[in-house]
């Protein structure tokens, strides 16, 4: 019984540590005016681009990844993310819904489609045609990266659900900063509020939904910049930075295309002019790593 506490604990304090590992490595793409959670996206992005090239060169190592999780602790306290002042209320609501990691269990594709992936990417540097292996990689998602670089010493592969994990905790969080913390509209409280009642109430038992589902909590941050918040450039920069994400993710996102098109319906082109020069390079390269994944494991560019 103490044993399982100990390791309860060890694990609840290595999510924290992962949590504001990500803030760290979100800086770097963030404005000073990104919350928290938005930070945590945003360093799922840097994440997936770092770990998309230790594959592609070096190849994943436990200890490699100790020490990019140092790395993003160093950033959080060089940058002085201001919001660490608000680490109470983070630390409540990390807590709270820690329970719907740990009483998750796996889909039933797991083991033989994304574990596979995973542990395919971290013990492999490059391979190419990997898919002649098993036809699952084919439709192995890109998350599996961000996974890749939560595989650590002495336990293994316990951790990887925490990427899936923080993007769930993020999106609720989000809306949460919203309700409580920003004057808004009806309008958009009530679509904040809808939207963490359903993520509260449907998505209990989160590992076991796989990777559809994630994408799609990440949907509704990008359906809320772009309808609510489409007279700001920076959050329309973001909203297409997180739609992209999200066809990383899951390539099936490209379905929600509709939603962009909203975007340049309700706006013009005209905005894309005002979109920095370092959020266009993100975007290329993001654009880069999901067809040229796709050629390095299949042979063909989509």
């Amino acid at each position: 019984m103490i044993q399982d506490i100990f390791k309860l604990a060890v694990f609840l304090l290595l999510g924290l540590v992962y949590f504001y590992s990500l803030a760290g490595f979100g800086r770097i793409l963030s404005n000073k005016n990104s919350n928290i959670f938005e930070l945590q996206l945003d360093g799922t992005i840097v994440l997936l681009i770092i770990g998309y090239f230790i594959y592609l060169t070096i190849g994943f190592n436990p200890i490699i990844n100790v020490l990019i999780l140092i790395i993003g602790l160093f950033f959080v306290f060089k940058k002085k993310i201001e919001i660490i002042s608000n680490q109470k209320c983070i630390i409540f609501l990390f807590i709270s819904l820690f329970v719907v990691l740990i009483i998750s269990k796996t889909h039933e594709d797991f083991n033989n489609y994304h574990l596979f992936s995973i542990f395919e990417v971290f013990n492999n540097s490059l391979r190419i045609g990997v898919s002649k292996i098993n036809t699952y990689w084919i439709h192995s998602s890109l998350l599996k990266f961000n996974q890749s670089l939560i595989v650590l010493p002495l336990i293994s592969y316990s951790a990887i659900h925490l990427p899936i994990f923080i993007i769930y905790l993020s999106t609720i969080g989000y809306f949460l900063l919203i309700i409580f913390l920003k004057e808004v509209k009806k309008d958009e409280l009530f679509y904040s509020l809808l939207c963490v009642l359903i993520l509260l109430v449907k998505f209990n038992r989160l590992s076991e939904f796989g990777y559809d589902y994630i994408s799609q909590f990440i949907l509704l941050i990008v359906f809320h910049k772009i309808y609510f918040l489409n007279n700001d450039n920076e959050e329309i920069s973001k909203s297409i930075l997180y739609y992209i994400l999200c066809v990383l993710i899951k390539p099936i996102s490209l379905l929600f295309s509709p939603i962009l098109f909203f975007l340049f319906f309700k706006n013009g082109l005209g905005f894309l002019k005002k979109i920095p020069i370092s959020k266009y390079f993100t975007y290329i390269l993001l654009i880069s790593i999901f067809f040229s994944s796709s050629f390095i494991k299949t042979g063909c560019i989509f």
